[in-house]
């Protein structure tokens, strides 16, 4: 099966959490970890950090851990009342099921793994990887191994194909990869029911990994970056918050503190939360792109010219997930993913079984893109229905939930989106404006400010060590 880079995979924190049965809804921002915890009221000395790092997330502790191993102080400003950021176990059924981050991506020779181990996180065979179903629900039956694996080869040439046609194509000449797609050969010979089935998987392994759809999505920026490792993903089932819980360590972080403005000046920077300030001698700003793009923190000066272009060529996209508990598991316990191809090929195209990795009766399915962002205007008893309806017709039975929980990470203001990807007219290179210095001060460290593995959690880890790096050769 082509290799697909999961981020919901790297979803992040303010979920919206809907449950059902014998359950009651929670918020997702318990924090359990044991790092200097100080309240949003506590008292504060504001000319002794060196550094000030806003956001708790896999960047911002990476960032911390290689300024205090150089001797620096270091305070974090974190908004919500958890580490973590996009990488979040929840645990109210017994078992820390995520709802964040879930994969160690191309684990040959990626840092994440030596840190699961070092921080006791265990991890399982790639479910994707394993013994997949695919099931299409409109003609009735179960393809083959042989037929589904046809159609990933098919759409993995067809990709291919586009990539190499990019490379020649004029830079000031870029399309959306949906019409790329459109206008290639194979693609506009299929019939009408070969092309559901394609663009079922097109759905995983484009969508899911952008979180949106071709028609949004840079053709010349498809593909585009560095990447840093190879091999296979390892799936995370020991809590993958207890990495950046150990990176932190006793790190000074002040939880539900919501930086709302940031001065900045050759003297220094000042940090506002509220009518509290900070002051330091540089600041790495870690929070999504999307927040930065919705202005929710007020920079004075503004951000140079080039720094607020680049962000306007990068957008956020979208995976939502709804994981659901039964009473007992009534799938095939020989397989581990199932792939549905039904009417509509972009929603509910993906069920995996946490029986195995986990040892819970429950069913984890996503929605990427403008899907995503439909699903969140929707109710819980309406998704509840629509993924019950579309378990009916691929398993033909009507289970009893036991439980539910959602993600709406568009809805959280604390991400805006679940991560970045190069809209169409927009410029890879803008990753790389991103990820230097806006000046000795100011700095940005996070997933969408790299080109090396962006949108993925080794990614950002990178950046924070890089940019902590060009803060010390700064100060």
């Amino acid at each position: 099966m082509n290799q697909r880079r999961q981020f919901g995979r790297l979803l992040l924190h303010s979920l919206i959490l809907a449950s059902c049965g014998t359950a009651t809804t929670t918020t997702p921002t318990t924090a359990t970890h044991k790092t200097a915890r100080l309240k949003s009221g506590s008292t504060n000395d504001t000319t002794s950090v060196d550094v000030l790092i806003i956001g708790a997330g896999i960047a911002g502790v990476a960032a911390a851990a290689t300024l205090r191993a150089a001797g620096k102080t270091v305070r974090i400003l974190e908004a919500r009342n958890r580490i973590g950021g996009r990488m979040w176990s929840w645990r109210q059924w017994g078992v820390p099921v995520e709802l964040g981050a879930n994969w160690i991506e191309t684990s040959k020779g990626n840092p994440l793994v030596q840190l699961a181990k070092d921080a006791g996180v265990a991890t399982h065979a790639d479910p994707e990887d394993a013994d997949e179903l695919f099931i299409d629900t409109v003609a009735g039956r179960s393809l083959s191994e042989s037929e589904a694996e046809e159609l990933y080869d098919q759409i993995e040439s067809m990709l291919d194909a586009l990539i190499d046609a990019a490379e020649e194509r004029d830079p000031d000449q870029d399309a959306s990869l949906r019409d790329a797609l459109n206008n290639l050969p194979a693609y506009e010979k299929l019939d009408d029911n070969r092309r559901r089935l394609i663009e079922s998987v097109l759905t995983q392994v484009v969508n899911d990994e952008y979180g949106v759809e071709t028609d949004k999505l840079s053709w010349l920026g498809y593909d585009a970056g560095e990447a840093a490792y190879s091999g296979g993903n390892q799936f995370v089932i020991g809590g993958y918050d207890g990495i950046p819980t150990m990176l932190a360590g006793d790190t000074p972080i002040e939880y539900e503190t919501i930086v709302d403005k940031i001065s900045w000046n050759a003297d220094g920077i000042r940090v506002a939360a509220g009518d509290r300030v900070w002051e330091a001698d540089a600041v790495i700003v870690t929070v999504p792109l999307g927040v930065l793009k919705a202005q929710s923190i007020v920079f004075d000066p503004a951000l140079p010219a080039k720094y607020t272009t680049a962000l306007n060529q990068l957008e956020m996209g979208l995976l939502d997930r709804c994981v659901m508990k039964f009473d007992e598991v009534f799938w095939d316990t020989k397989y581990t993913t199932f792939s549905v191809a039904g009417p509509d090929p972009a929603v509910w195209y993906q069920f995996i079984p946490l029986n195995g990795p986990l040892g819970i009766p429950a069913l984890a399915a996503f929605n990427s893109g403008s899907k995503a962002w439909n699903l969140e205007t929707k109710s819980d008893d309406e998704i509840k229905a629509e993924m019950l309806a579309v378990i009916k017709a691929t398993f033909d039975v009507e289970p009893t939930v036991v439980d539910m929980v959602i993600t709406r990470w568009g809805q959280d203001p604390f991400a805006r989106g679940a991560y970045s990807y190069v809209s169409v007219g927009g410029s890879v290179k803008a990753r790389n404006v991103l990820a230097n210095p806006i000046s000795d001060q100011l700095y940005l460290a996070g997933e969408a400010y790299t080109d090396t593995d962006s949108s993925s959690v080794h990614g950002a880890y990178n950046s924070g060590i890089a940019t902590a790096k060009q803060v010390l050769d700064r100060l």
